[in-house]
């Protein structure tokens, strides 16, 4: 196989791969490499699958798709170049988004408020109540914690993220008196 036809088959494969790939796997570099590795990998990765190479070939879908591996090469660049870019492609990366794409930040962004426990409240009442309760959960306060749940249903009685917390807390409420020693025989002075 000569090397124009390589260069092909490795084009053609590249370029059914390109949805799986992040900008790492891209430049064929380690996620943990420094600023270095990742300015001589973008260039060695450059220079192999420049769209140039494809010139000669034939075959135009080839050299299309030389193009769609080169464009994704230079985009690993832009981003991976900058260490803020990194940091927060590192971040959307750990959420599963493979680009930098508006609508992938976006979508991590939702996705990561619809996990988010914070941004369950809509009305601005409950609001209040509703980040007391999550403190006083996350600080071992359950009885406190249940009467700010509480409050808050009263501004939104049909929100199931605080039904779930009340239930939780209650439960945890519960299981901490049960353990509290109970003696009868306490006296009180007056």
């Amino acid at each position: 196989m000569d090397a124009q036809q390589r260069f092909a088959v490795e084009i053609e494969t590249l370029a059914e791969l390109l949805p799986e790939l992040d900008y790492y796997r891209i430049l064929l570099v380690d996620k943990n490499a420094d600023q270095e590795a990742v300015g001589e990998a973008f260039r060695r990765e450059s220079r192999r699958l420049h769209p140039d190479r494809s010139a000669t070939l034939s075959d135009e879908v080839v050299k299309d798709k030389a193009n769609d591996v080169y464009r994704l090469i230079n985009e690993a660049w832009r981003v991976l170049k900058d260490p803020e870019g990194r940091a927060r492609y590192d971040l959307l990366l750990a959420d599963g988004v493979l680009r930098m794409t508006d609508d992938a930040k976006a979508g991590a962004a939702s996705d990561k408020r619809a996990g988010d426990p914070e941004s369950a409240v809509t009305h601005p009442k409950a609001e209040k109540y509703w980040k007391m309760a999550l403190r006083d959960f996350n600080d071992g306060q359950f009885k406190s914690c249940v009467m700010n749940i509480q409050f808050a249903l009263n501004f939104e009685p049909g929100n199931e993220v605080m039904k779930e917390y009340l239930e939780k807390a209650t439960k945890s409420r519960d299981e901490e008196e049960s353990k509290k020693e109970k003696n009868p025989y306490k006296l009180r002075i007056m």
